[in-house]
């Protein structure tokens, strides 16, 4: 009894050590810490229709890091703030005018980071 508990808690381990998404290790340091820092944010249920991606764009003079929704049906709220690469949390007053330069850091539905 005690060789087949072992052999299930060392399978058990073994599997969920698989399950762990690695990622991109070329990425830039303050790219995986942002995925990080919004992973339970970041999902795919489909490609092209409900996604939540991260982003960068420039805000006020700094390079921010935010999620935002890719749902061409839904109505989508713009996101309130983003967080740099030093951990400042930034309000953001105005996304649709204020944020620019905005472009894809990771695609939630691929798992790849974009540089």
């Amino acid at each position: 009894m005690k060789r087949l508990i072992t052999i299930l808690f060392s399978s058990l381990i073994f599997l969920s050590a698989c399950d762990k998404q690695q990622d991109d290790p070329n990425a830039p340091e303050c790219y995986i810490q942002m995925k990080q820092r919004y992973n339970e944010q970041l999902g795919c249920s489909k490609k092209g229709q409900m996604e939540v991606n991260l982003y960068r764009g420039l805000y006020q003079g700094k390079e921010i890091f935010f999620p935002m929704t890719m749902c061409p049906n839904c109505n989508t709220v713009a996101p309130a703030e983003g967080y740099t690469c030093e951990g400042e949390k930034i309000p953001i007053k105005d996304f649709n005018t204020e944020v620019t330069a905005i472009k894809e850091v990771y695609n939630s539905c691929t798992g790849n980071f974009m540089y």
